[in-house]
Formats: C-alpha cells, structure tokens, sequence
C-alpha cells in the first residue's frame, strides 16, 4: 500500500492527528476540502485567513493544526463555533514509489508561481494543484463583493510550477491588497495504478445535493480536494456574517465516490447569499483496492 488517504473534520486553533498505524510514512502532502469562518454577527471584513500547519512527530502520524481568521477593524474575530475545516492527507507509505510525487508550497502571491517542483515523468496521469491554505486582507475594512481562490500547474519537461491566484473585492473598487494561497501537488507517472484521480470543476449543489464520481476501479478510500472557489454577492457587496464551501462528507460506494453538497457560499444577517456563478472545482483522489 504505497499511497494511504485520511481526512478529518475540525475547527480552527484546533489539531487533528492523522494515525497511519501498522504503515511508515515516507512524504506526505495536506490540503482543505472545505472550509467556514463566520462572525456571530455580519460585519465588514479586513482578513479572510486560513491555513494548515504539519508536522510529522513520529514515522506513523502526521498532525495538522488549523488555523483561521476572520476580522474587521472594530475588535469583531471569528466565531469558532461556527467555524470549521475538512482536512485531507496524502501520503506515501513503507516503500519509496519513484512514481507518485507528493508536494506543498506556502505563500504563493496571487499571479506568481511557487519554486520548482521535480515530477517524476514528463508523461503523467495526474498533474494536479489543491488549496491548503489562503489569506486575503484589504488595508482596512471593507464590505466583500466576491472572493476567488484558483490553484494551477504550469510544468516544463520533468518540472512543475504551482500557480495561484487570488482576491477579495468590494463594489467600490477595493480590492484585498495582501493575496496569497497556500497549495499541495500530487503528480503521477502514467504507468502507475497506486492512485487515481478525478477533476470535477464547477460545482454549486444545493443542500441534499449529491455528485457522483466514477472511477471505473474498485477503491478502498478517497479523499476530496479544492482546487478552485468562487463565491460573489448577487446584486452588490455586502457585510459578512459566513464564507466558505468545497464539500465536507463524501462516501466511498465500491467504483463511486458520492459528494454531498459541494458548494460555495457566503451570506449575511439581513438574508443576502451567493448568486448563481458561485462555485467550487474539486479533485477527488481514489485509492485503489489491493
């Protein structure tokens, strides 16, 4: 078993442990399936944050702290308890498998591209960048029009470049002056059958919602990643009360992975919410039964 997945739901300032037991660790990679900050009440915002912190204590565990912000510039933070995170982990385990490579990069400026990332074929069947972390703040605060958080691959032979970009708008012309996203590669030689993966773009669900993914392959676990997230006010901007999307449950049903509600949101005391548009791009990873 080269590639193992685990995926935990949590809130910020708080960690989980991801328990790999009876298995050795060799590299692994995080990322978010979903995240939510909220206020207890609608307010401007100056700081959209979120972003995972990993370390690995011992050769069978990796832990990820989460950590969150949601701010103005009248002393209003995040309200934790209705706050949260689905956090993922990719990671290859007992054998070195030349054929999978697994990456993080922090701190990418919207616009740029992150240092150079060695793949391990020219020729992949996975080439893919996810979100694991992102912080958007104005220079003061203001009301939010529309949020955009889109990861890429830019690659050059046997070399990859994450790509992001980011902002956060009002509908007077402000824009976040600090945009950064955190980001995961997982890159695959096409010769391999250690994992599998499947890109579903553009997706806006409403509650009860389900997606179907199919992989043609009996699985034995799955994971979901966003990859990209839009979410806009429809008719102006607005004071927030909660942001955030991707998908929080999925299910593993034999060849199938189902999603549940995967969307983009965001709304605030007075009855405003996303406008038709609004959507999140996932990648779901499958790992294959022995």
């Amino acid at each position: 078993m080269p590639i193992a997945v685990r995926h935990a739901h949590t809130q910020p300032s708080k960690s989980v442990t991801f328990d790999f037991s009876g298995h050795k660790v060799l590299s692994y990679t995080v990322g978010l399936a979903y995240w939510r900050l909220s206020f207890n009440n609608d307010n401007h915002v100056r700081t959209l944050r979120m972003s995972l912190t990993a370390n690995q204590p011992s050769a069978t565990q990796v832990i990820v702290k989460v950590n969150g912000e949601i701010r103005d510039d009248s002393g209003n933070n995040i309200h934790v308890a209705d706050s949260s995170a689905e956090v993922c982990c990719i990671a290859i385990v007992d054998n070195a498998d030349g054929d999978v490579v697994l990456a993080s990069e922090n701190g990418i400026s919207a616009g740029t591209q992150s240092g150079a990332i060695t793949l391990p074929s020219s020729t992949l069947s996975i080439d893919a960048a996810f979100l694991s972390g992102f912080e958007l703040s104005y220079g003061n605060d203001n009301h939010v029009l529309s949020v955009e958080l889109t990861t890429g691959v830019s690659t050059n032979g046997t070399t990859a470049y994450i790509k992001a970009d980011a902002s956060m708008t009002d509908s007077s012309g402000n824009r976040a002056s600090t945009a950064k996203l955190d980001a995961g590669l997982l890159a695959a030689n096409i010769n391999t059958d250690a994992v599998y993966a499947v890109a579903k773009p553009d997706l806006q669900k409403a509650t009860g919602g389900t997606v179907s993914v199919e992989f043609g392959k009996a699985l034995s676990d799955a994971v979901v990643l966003l990859q990209d997230y839009q979410v806009r006010f429809g008719d102006r901007d607005h004071h927030v009360r909660s942001i955030g999307g991707g998908c929080e449950k999925w299910e593993v049903k034999g060849t199938t992975v189902q999603l549940t509600d995967p969307k983009a949101f965001i709304w605030d005391d007075s009855g405003k919410t996303a406008a038709s548009g609004s959507s999140v791009s996932l990648l779901v990873v499958g790992v294959p039964k022995d």
